[in-house]
């Protein structure tokens, strides 16, 4: 599944632009690398930093979505690390 589309089915963003853009500026790392690539394809248990609003999430990927979820599941698809 492509990053973009997992930050926006896991709702880190309320629309898919916003999640493409934040790939693109370098505001996420896909297991401490940086992927300035929004197309990037992510896996489970892969390891999301997402630093948004002056504020670092940590996060384990355990779930792709196949369409964006509602906000009571989104804890289904990933473990907070930090």
């Amino acid at each position: 599944m492509r990053l973009d589309k997992w930050l926006f089915y896991s709702r880190f963003f309320n629309t898919r632009a916003k999640s493409s853009e934040a790939c693109s500026s370098g505001n996420i790392l896909v297991n401490k690398i940086k992927k300035y690539n929004s197309s990037y394809n992510v896996s489970i248990n892969d390891i999301i930093t997402l630093a948004k609003d002056q504020k670092v999430n940590i996060v384990k990927i355990l779930k792709l979505p196949k369409n964006r979820i509602s906000p009571k599941d989104t804890k289904l698809t990933y473990e907070q690390i930090k």
